[in-house]
């Protein structure tokens, strides 16, 4: 298996933390190679980076993050996430060309079981594979698909780099970058969905990817939140095996929450499994976070948390399904109108 990992110095602890619990989980892999996109990593943490490597005998690289204001021509407000993101697209042109396709898995996760069965799919005359994100059609006008049509979520990102190598994706990727710039709501997970045709994308297994709101809400609770069809998402038996059987726990924020494993507060019910794995890794003595929030946002967890479930859901609803794609829209037809 070749598996990439982007990551920035802030980040690199949650890169090791989640590399051990993949090496843990798959010892019986004849072989894995990593990848480790390297955004200004300090020296300290790639020496513990490399030694979780060592550990379980596997071969770890260091390759460059491109520089993305030097590829588009301008500087990206990425907001709450980290530039290191868009490394993702760049995979093609920074592996060696024996490596014809690669897993990238965010940093924010925990591998609990064999990554082998999803390595193994085919991804033959596929650009770019991934677990669906429950989202409506809103989403999809936004990064110019049709009702329907597959939108990803980029936390497990499997590309088939022969393709994008034989079909100048890379390039399709910057200029569309180019185009809408800031204005991208979910940065490289939009110019994936946005660039890659449907034909060419494949739905991958929901347990790969099992975000952190699939445990704080029901299968129809997720629906109505994000007003999505349910013939456009996974069935009720793949979300409910995704939960009570996950191969990848992903920590993605969750108002239902507020806060994520490595700050202290968190309730997700595979805290005691992170932190099981950061007890193993050479970051065993950093300490949790403080909850540095403001004390509205944590006046609103709070409410979240004791709110009525019912209201909670037509609430978020609203937000998520009608308030906040229609801004998004708004934000990038004012981008291309400029």
């Amino acid at each position: 298996m070749d598996i990439l990992y982007s990551s920035s110095d802030s980040y690199a602890f949650l890169t090791g933390i989640s590399l051990l619990s993949l090496l843990e989980n798959n010892k019986e892999s004849s072989e894995i190679n990593i990848y480790i996109m390297d955004n200004k990593i300090t020296e300290e943490n790639k020496s513990k980076l490399v030694s979780i490597a060592e550990k379980y005998g596997r071969n770890m690289y260091f390759v460059p993050m491109p520089d993305m204001k030097a590829l588009t021509g301008q500087e990206i407000d990425t907001r709450r996430w980290n530039i290191s993101t868009f490394g993702r697209l760049y995979m093609a042109g920074v592996l060696p060309d024996t490596v014809h396709k690669v897993l990238n898995i965010d940093c924010d996760t925990i591998i609990v079981d064999s990554l082998e069965p999803l390595w193994n799919t085919d991804m033959s005359g596929k650009v770019f594979g991934g677990m669906l994100e429950c989202i409506n059609d809103r989403y999809r006008r936004n990064v110019g698909k049709q009702n329907g049509d597959y939108y990803l979520n980029g936390g497990i990102v499997f590309l088939n780099l022969d393709e994008v190598r034989k079909n100048n994706y890379e390039e399709k990727f910057t200029d569309y970058i180019r185009v809408y710039g800031s204005s991208l709501a979910y940065l490289d997970q939009d110019v994936l969905n946005g660039v890659v045709e449907q034909e060419k994308k494949i739905k991958l297994p929901m347990r790969y990817n099992t975000l952190s709101i699939y445990f704080y809400a029901t299968y129809e609770q997720i629906l109505k939140i994000r007003r999505s069809r349910a013939e456009d998402f996974y069935s009720k038996e793949e979300f409910t095996d995704a939960v009570n059987n996950p191969a990848l726990v992903h920590f993605t924020t969750c108002f239902l929450d507020g806060l994520r494993p490595w700050i202290k507060g968190n309730r997700h019910p595979y805290l005691d499994v992170f932190l099981h794995y950061k007890e193993l890794s050479p970051w065993r003595d950093v300490p949790l976070q403080d909850d540095n929030r403001s004390s509205f946002a944590k006046q609103r967890t709070n409410l979240v948390r004791k709110m009525p479930k019912f209201i909670l859901c037509e609430t978020a609803s609203l937000l998520h399904g009608v308030i906040i794609p229609e801004r998004n829209y708004k934000k990038m037809k004012r981008r291309i109108n400029k």
